[in-house]
């Protein structure tokens, strides 16, 4: 039988090769967690980047369109006022016509009042 002084010796000795082998698995995993959190990091930065490009051009193309279409609204807007004039100029009875036309057609949409009952 061994001395006791051996096996202590012997027993420790294991426990120090486990406590080292439980480390060095710790570690590496520790570092595979480490490259995955870096690499699901690094996919998250590029597609946020890749999503911000995107609105970036869909909003650069939206303002574009919507300076499109105040410039035809302008343009309209100047027919419209062009001609309402040269109506006023040449047939300002017309107008006054149509005026008052309009006028009755909103006021006949309009709700009648109710009389108070006692």
């Amino acid at each position: 039988m061994k001395p006791l002084s051996e096996t202590a010796n012997e027993a420790r000795a294991k426990a120090t090769e486990l406590a080292e082998k439980t480390a060095e698995n710790a570690r590496a995993t520790a570092e595979a967690a480490k490259a995955r959190i870096q690499d699901g990091y690094g996919r998250a930065r590029a597609a946020t980047s890749e999503l911000a490009a995107k609105g970036r051009e869909q909003a650069d193309a939206a303002r574009e369109v919507a300076g499109e279409v105040y410039e035809k609204g302008k343009v309209q807007a100047k027919r419209a006022n062009s001609k309402l004039k040269d109506v006023a100029e040449k047939q300002p009875l017309a107008l006054v016509a149509g005026a008052v036309a309009i006028g009755a057609l909103l006021g006949s949409l309009l709700p009648k009042g109710r009389k108070d009952e006692d």
